[in-house]
């Protein structure tokens, strides 16, 4: 009997425990920006054979929240040193780099991003949070987003945005 008591203690403490973990609010991801970020792309290509690009440089510009002010990033600037493999002949392509964005206070969020082989000039990537500071101390996770390259210049450089978590 003594045993039989004990074991109901221990299986009335896991049901509360669990219990209180299926009971406990869930919380929206609260560094899921939702919106687009704008951007200028100054580089350099340099061909590495007819008809295909490696560049290196800088996307900058500045990311607009869908919810408005006072939303995640909103009106944040934000530069992201990157490299894009682009092959024309082929009519794909890949990218990467890094982003970081900084608030008007001067917090800052660190992200990698990558877009896979794939068509040339619009296509899917991931990015993901590595390190924030401020109000952003803590963040993480993995988001889906889509880069658009409208222009390309005859100098190397590129004109376009980006979709986030739409």
């Amino acid at each position: 009997m003594r045993k039989l008591g004990s074991r109901m203690v221990k299986i009335g403490a896991a049901m509360v425990v669990g219990g209180m973990a299926l009971s406990a609010p869930v919380q929206a991801d609260q560094w899921n920006a939702v919106g687009w970020f704008g951007w200028f792309g100054v580089g350099k290509a340099m061909e590495v054979e007819k008809g295909h690009y490696y560049w290196t440089g800088e996307f900058s510009g500045s990311f607009q929240n869908d919810k408005g002010p006072g939303s995640l990033f909103h009106m944040s600037g934000v530069r992201c040193p990157a490299w894009n493999d682009l092959n024309f002949n082929t009519g794909k392509g890949s990218s990467g780099g890094y982003c970081i964005i900084r608030d008007a206070n001067g917090d800052q969020a660190t992200l990698v991003w990558s877009i896979p082989p794939g068509p040339v000039g619009k296509a899917p990537g991931t990015f993901t949070f590595l390190s924030g500071t401020g109000k952003y101390q803590g963040i993480s996770g993995t988001y889906p987003f889509l880069g658009v390259t409208e222009v390309n210049w005859a100098d190397g450089m590129a004109t376009g945005y980006s979709t986030w978590n739409r």
